[in-house]
């Protein structure tokens, strides 16, 4: 029996050095957002938001430095991340379609995906088949413009870059609903009213398929860990307290 203390102590010892290494390996991978308030944004040249704060309590939890974090286009954001090895996208809503493309961490967050109208709008939307023959305004390359597709929308698909220029075209009536998630108020919602729920699913960090599962066990565990504290609690109250 006291020749197995060792062995044990000794087989500890490698499985927390080999963890200590997985977690220092994280400090490799290149991550990517995009200006999606109040999950990711720059402010006065930094970047902020829920998202990028959490990111901060998960490596402050490993013991590593925050690594730097580019703010891109989404579809160029979206690319990257799927051919690029070492790479993690976020904030990603996890759909059907993207199942197999990413090894996902999840939640940051509930993602609910909403069409909105004028205060005015006499649309009554009760099911899918009722989005016939209007004009939707949807930001390019977004879960909800590959939902609406999906579903045989295609033609009803205004794209655009950004959601002001969506609201835009809504309040000009160019479009008759703007597609988009709950908690993307980087708009003022007051002209609008909500019309028809077209899903929930969350918001994730996506990494490449080329991560090791292991570095991806380690990082899922991180935020379990942090989920579970105070500070996450504090830090979802700043951004999410209505």
């Amino acid at each position: 029996m006291n020749l197995l203390k060792p062995l044990v102590s000794l087989i500890c010892f490698i499985i927390m050095l080999n963890l200590s290494v997985r977690a220092e390996s994280l400090k490799a991978l290149n991550y990517y957002t995009e200006e999606f308030f109040p999950y990711n944004y720059s402010h006065q040249g930094e970047l902020s938001g829920f998202s990028f704060e959490l990111l901060e309590l998960i490596y402050d939890h490993l013991g590593q430095p925050v690594p730097e974090v580019k703010i891109l286009p989404w579809p160029r954001a979206y690319v990257m991340a799927q051919y690029q090895p070492n790479s993690v996208l976020f904030s990603t809503i996890k759909t059907t379609n993207r199942l197999s493309m990413f090894r996902w961490v999840c939640p940051i967050n509930v993602s609910r995906a909403q069409l909105f109208g004028l205060l005015d709008s006499q649309l009554n939307i009760t099911q899918l088949s009722d989005l016939n023959n209007i004009k939707i305004a949807v930001l390019r390359g977004q879960a909800i413009d590959g939902f609406l597709s999906k579903k045989g929308f295609e033609d009803s698909l205004v794209r655009v870059k950004s959601l002001e220029q969506a609201s835009r075209l809504l309040a000009l009536r160019r479009v008759q609903a703007l597609a988009m998630v709950s908690q993307h108020n980087s708009v003022d919602m007051q002209s609008f009213k909500l019309l028809y729920s077209l899903f929930e699913s969350e918001y994730c960090f996506a990494f490449n398929l080329a991560v090791e599962a292991a570095q991806v066990a380690i990082f899922s565990q991180a935020l379990a860990a942090v989920q579970a504290s105070p500070e996450y609690q504090k830090l979802y109250l700043k951004y999410f307290s209505q």
